[in-house]
């Protein structure tokens, strides 16, 4: 419950003070953006033939920064998850990304992009997991705000951690709203 309300409490203060700095109709996507992520969460363990999936809700902040070069976005990005899934493939805590972000401005208002970058999960053991993340995404600019549609796709060193027979991974879908600066 700690979770929801901090997660509460960071979106109105994002939202509390809108960027308008930018006119509705003005072409520039660039700049410093922050966001609140939500979706759907899947991780899955592949010990040999046999494979163990659960999954739940994810959650959590972004931030970031991006340059308009004409009809690219160039821009990096960090966020700060966690997730509802606790139990049967194990407890998946708090998940750092940092990560480069290539767009393609379709018109003044939305962009589709591919992202990429560095993922760490902790979990109940000594050593977190460490990755890399790839996924892609379509975005849609509003009078300085944005709403943004991505999957993500996660691998980790769980053979490094667990045991080497062992294979991780994490599949999300995930929506953000957020506001431009």
């Amino acid at each position: 419950m700690h979770k929801v309300t901090l997660l509460a409490a960071a979106a109105a203060a994002t939202f509390a003070t809108p960027a308008f700095a930018q006119d509705a109709g003005d072409a520039d996507n660039g700049g410093v953006f922050v966001g609140v992520t939500g979706g759907y969460d899947v991780i899955n363990l592949e010990v040999g033939n046999t494979d163990a999936d659960d999954n739940g809700v994810v959650y959590g902040l972004t931030a970031g920064y991006d340059v308009d070069t004409g009809k690219a976005i160039l821009g990096v990005e960090a966020e700060v998850s966690d997730t509802s899934i606790s139990d049967n493939v194990g407890d998946a805590g708090v998940d750092i990304y940092g990560g480069v972000r290539l767009g393609y401005e379709m018109d003044d208002n939305d962009i589709i992009y591919l992202k990429a970058g560095y993922t760490n999960v902790d979990i109940d053991l000594p050593d977190n997991l460490e990755g890399v993340r790839v996924g892609g995404g379509f975005e849609h600019n509003f009078g300085g705000f944005f709403g943004r549609f991505e999957y993500r796709y996660s691998t980790y060193n769980v053979s490094d951690v667990i045991a080497e027979e062992v294979n991780g991974n994490r599949h999300q879908a995930v929506f953000t709203l957020g506001a431009k600066f």
